[in-house]
């Protein structure tokens, strides 16, 4: 359920994808000392660039003082604040808001490498059965360095070697961040919006698009600079991020093996992905959380109550 292509960088872009018809969406959240670069390559992906919406999750530290003066500058942006609910909210409002074809994500302190736009359409036009388009990342210090990721290639090389690409998201989530996705707007309709997870909210929304039929193209250039920094949320209680880990994947398994009316599995992908939950030691989690979803949402972690039910999340927890 996924192609990778091979362009040299910027090739696919090279020719335009048409006139507004991408949205891009960028929740922010306390990023004043970036915003103004994330919001500058939005802006620099031309004509097919429809509009900016950008959604201010009650930050504290001035950003939307920023957004305000970088609002009055141009007519594509459109800028609001709410108060703090989470990036998946942020998230969920400005789709919510869009009206191009395709929406985009950038969070607030990354950046879209010139002609992103324009690459990531084209391709999902010529993989009329895709409906997420990613690409390959480059990555960034604070103060906009570049600097390697050793991470990153490790769970790139494990994902070229493994034929399901699903396996590959769960033993590490290679498209790493919501700004490296672009999408055909009705996906949201089909598959449901951003679930209320801290830390795989991206991971949760690609599993379950793959587990209810839907392709991801993959270019390899890379077209997003990621920017890590003290307050990555990745870098965060590394025992709840793996508790929303082994969640997501009992989530993609319960809804890809076990919801009624689902397709026959690819059994063939049932031996790599149990490797995996036993390398990362998180069959003790997910096996529960399998069990949970069967009874409770069908394996729709953003329809379930299992993320707003406190005694079972506590249990997730000593489980990880």
């Amino acid at each position: 359920m996924f192609r990778r292509g091979r362009p040299e960088p910027g090739r696919e872009g090279a020719r335009g994808a048409g006139e507004a018809r991408v949205s891009a969406v960028v929740p922010l959240y306390n990023h004043a000392a970036y915003i103004a670069e994330a919001i500058g390559s939005a802006l620099a992906q031309g004509p097919v660039l429809r509009e900016v919406v950008v959604i201010d999750d009650g930050s504290t530290d001035g950003s939307a003082d920023v957004m305000v003066g970088l609002a009055a500058r141009d007519s594509r942006i459109r800028f609001r604040s709410q108060p703090n609910r989470g990036a998946h909210a942020a998230l969920n409002a400005g789709i919510a808001e869009c009206t191009g074809e395709f929406v985009a994500i950038l969070n607030s302190d990354d950046a879209w490498a010139p002609g992103r736009l324009d690459a990531l359409t084209l391709r999902l036009e010529a993989e009329p059965e895709a409906a997420l388009a990613a690409s390959g990342i480059a990555f960034m210090d604070a103060a906009g360095g570049v600097i390697a990721n050793d991470w990153y290639a490790q769970a790139l090389a494990f994902h070229r070697a493994t034929p399901d690409v699903a396996t590959g998201l769960v033993n590490a989530n290679f498209l790493m961040t919501t700004s490296n996705f672009l999408f055909r707007r009705g996906l949201v309709e089909a598959i449901g919006g951003f679930a209320a997870l801290r830390y795989t909210h991206d991971l949760d929304f690609a599993l379950r698009a793959l587990a209810l039929g839907h392709r991801i193209a993959l270019l390899e250039a890379p077209l997003l600079r990621y920017r890590l920094h003290g307050s990555n949320t990745i870098s965060e209680d590394h025992r709840r991020v793996r508790a929303e880990w082994a969640a997501t994947a009992a989530a993609y398994l319960a809804l890809r093996w076990d919801a009624p009316g689902a397709p026959e599995p690819d059994w063939e992908a049932a031996g790599p992905m149990g490797a995996v939950l036993a390398r990362h030691d998180l069959a003790r989690a997910v096996l529960p959380c399998m069990a949970y979803l069967r009874r409770h949402g069908g394996g729709r972690l953003d329809t379930a109550p299992l993320l707003a039910d406190e005694g079972f999340r506590a249990r997730l927890l000593d489980w990880v």
